[in-house]
């Protein structure tokens, strides 16, 4: 039985290395939304079906949306840090795509 404060049955250690991936993937992942909202704001259409759909709503709900969506898959993630292909997925996937995202948008900047 799960006791009130006894979180130990809920928690799993992670890899300080594993979180700062995760943390540099959801921190590109930011940094890619502010600069769409930037290019948008320039005339750029949005290409991705489901976030054109959260900036029919708004703004925020872009945002709010697409942190979600890739927060809860990096999260996904970090909990089968224990697995070694959890963390190829990080370091091999996730952070060079991100990575090639964020030099896309700064080269789109420069280029518009």
């Amino acid at each position: 039985m799960l006791w009130p404060g006894d979180v130990r049955v809920l928690s799993r250690p992670v890899p300080p290395l594993v979180a700062l991936l995760a943390l540099m993937v959801i921190g590109l992942n930011l940094i890619d939304a502010f600069c769409t909202l930037e290019h948008l704001q320039r005339g750029a259409i949005e290409l991705n079906p489901i976030m054109r759909v959260l900036l029919g709503i708004s703004p925020l709900a872009f945002l709010v949306g697409k942190h979600l969506l890739a927060a809860g898959g990096v999260l996904g993630i970090v909990a089968q840090a224990r697995h070694e292909a959890a963390f190829q997925v990080l370091r091999c996937v996730l952070l060079p795509v991100y990575i090639a995202i964020g030099v896309y948008q700064v080269v789109l900047f420069v280029l518009v």
